[in-house]
């Protein structure tokens, strides 16, 4: 009988240590702060000029001039935060340049 049980005890764990993994959940939701939701956009803006350029959507002088407006947004966020002496921006910094990333979007052609 202890032949029996420890058998059955060997095989559950074998079933259990070889089972197949439990699949991550594909719609898990990250919370981003809007410091993170920034950083986001600004890739994603200069990401969508390079397309845009490589598609020729935009001239290299175009796709110049617009990096160079995502490029200042950039420097702005950087003194903000050297100007808060922190490592955040309130919440009036990030709706600004979170304006001057909607108006910039609004300056990519859409051909």
């Amino acid at each position: 009988m202890k032949s029996v049980t420890f058998i059955l005890s060997l095989a559950l764990a074998q079933s259990l240590a070889f089972a197949s993994p439990q699949p991550t959940p594909v719609n898990v939701h990250i919370q981003r702060s809007p410091m993170d939701k920034l950083s986001i956009r600004l890739r994603q803006q200069n990401i969508q000029i390079q397309r845009d350029e490589k598609a020729g959507k935009l001239t290299k002088a175009q796709a110049k001039a617009l990096k160079a407006q995502v490029e200042a947004i950039r420097q702005q966020e950087i003194t903000d935060l050297k100007q808060n002496g922190t490592k955040t921006l309130t919440d009036t910094q990030v709706g600004q340049l979170n304006g001057q990333l909607n108006t910039l979007s609004k300056s990519i052609p859409i051909k």
